[in-house]
């Protein structure tokens, strides 16, 4: 009977040849899915994809960038925040004209 541990799905279960000729299986966890940016769903950089237990030793600035929405939304998508912001603070832009799911965001943001 296998270990009851080892029943999980969250580890992979591989066969390995030992030095000695005998088959054994070994079990390896699998690695956690990249991290995504919660607008475009691109893959977010500078974002480790470890296991939590991994994660926790890593010092804050290590888990995510140091920027505005880091670890949570991507570049490309903050910066498109940051200028509807400014457009509606000027008046170019109505609050009915900007999506949904962005305003969220802007209404996070600092002024």
């Amino acid at each position: 009977m296998v270990n009851p541990a080892r029943r999980s799905t969250s580890a992979k279960k591989r066969m390995v040849r030992t030095p000695g000729g005998n088959v054994r299986a070994i079990y390896k966890t699998k690695k956690p899915s990249k991290a995504t940016c919660a607008i475009c769903k691109r893959k977010l950089h500078g974002v480790p994809n470890r296991s939590v237990a991994h994660m926790r030793k890593l010092a804050k600035t290590e888990k995510r960038p140091e920027r505005i929405f880091g670890g949570v939304l991507c570049a490309r998508c903050v910066s498109r925040l940051v200028r509807e912001k400014i457009r509606l603070e000027s008046g170019i832009l109505l609050r009915e004209e900007v999506d949904i799911t962005h305003l969220k965001y802007i209404d996070m943001m600092k002024r």
